[in-house]
């Protein structure tokens, strides 16, 4: 039978279509091929059993790293700015005359304020009312042994005035603190107020809380951190993140860090603070750790 130019053109069409088809579905099979042995793969990986939410987002860093990471405030540029004199030469930090007339308020003492005002702004209060930040929900009451070690990091403003209260809140918030009990900050194992208490933040001035509804029209002149022992599961953890919102404050707000007794913070005094924890776990837990 003899095939005209059309004849042959239609054919031509045809099998150039069927191999289309064929590469089409040859590639679809191919990619479903990969796709099963990857799902294979990954369901053949071991679970990881860690608990990565126990401090919330920030990454808990090895031994190692952190002997490399730990916080050195002696390597600090605001801090050597302020121990340089006009030339240059070194000079030795010096105690800011500051009368911060009482300690901060601990954990385990709840502060009160018995003065008249304070007793009649508490009582004017409506139950109902909304303040510009939520109080973080308090974890079920639970039996908490007696605090016996105290780690305290104070920040004073280098302004005389203090530190603006919204600043103030805008820094703590990022550095995960929520307001709750005592009406002063805490910062839970969870950014978003839940799990225990791993440090709380009081103003440093009595009576050591803080007025939601006045705090971003004010001003506060120190603030004082501090974590008790037995407290977080992971002292030593909760104790870098408290270092870490401390320096945050003290740098975007303008402030000098202070120890327990209102010395200069040094690296020291951290590298003291970590062998206070070292001591306490081996006294408490000793080979169980």
């Amino acid at each position: 039978m003899d095939f005209g130019l059309r004849e042959w053109l239609i054919i031509i069409g045809l099998l150039v279509i069927a191999g289309i088809l064929f590469d089409g579905w040859r590639r679809m099979g191919g990619r479903s091929r990969i796709r099963f042995k990857l799902e294979r793969n990954l369901k053949d990986l071991p679970e990881d059993d860690g608990n990565d939410e126990l401090l919330g987002p920030p990454r808990v860093v090895g031994q190692r790293e952190r002997e490399r990471a730990e916080p050195s405030f002696g390597d600090d540029p605001a801090l050597r700015e302020d121990q340089l004199g006009e030339h240059g030469e070194w000079r030795e930090p010096q105690q800011v005359g500051l009368d911060l007339e009482e300690p901060a308020p601990m954990l385990l003492d709840p502060v009160t304020d018995e003065s008249p005002a304070a007793a009649r702004a508490q009582s004017a209060k409506p139950a109902a009312q909304s303040a510009p930040v939520q109080k973080a929900q308090p974890s079920p009451p639970k039996d908490q042994p007696p605090v016996e070690e105290v780690l305290v990091i104070n920040v004073v403003s280098r302004a005389e005035e203090g530190f603006a209260g919204s600043a103030l809140m805008q820094s703590i918030m990022e550095s995960g603190l929520r307001f709750g009990e005592m009406d002063i900050f805490h910062r839970h194992e969870s950014m978003s107020g839940n799990g225990d208490v791993l440090f709380s933040m009081a103003n440093a001035l009595k009576p050591g809380t803080f007025d939601l509804d006045e705090l971003d029209n004010s001003h506060v002149r120190a603030v004082s951190f501090f974590m008790g022992l037995p407290g977080p599961r992971h002292p030593k953890q909760a104790l870098d993140l408290m270092i870490a919102a401390a320096r945050k404050l003290s740098h975007e707000l303008g402030g000098d860090l202070k120890d327990e007794q209102r010395s200069v913070l040094t690296a020291q005094t951290i590298e003291h603070y970590r062998l206070r924890i070292a001591e306490f776990e081996r006294k408490h837990y000793g080979m169980r750790r």
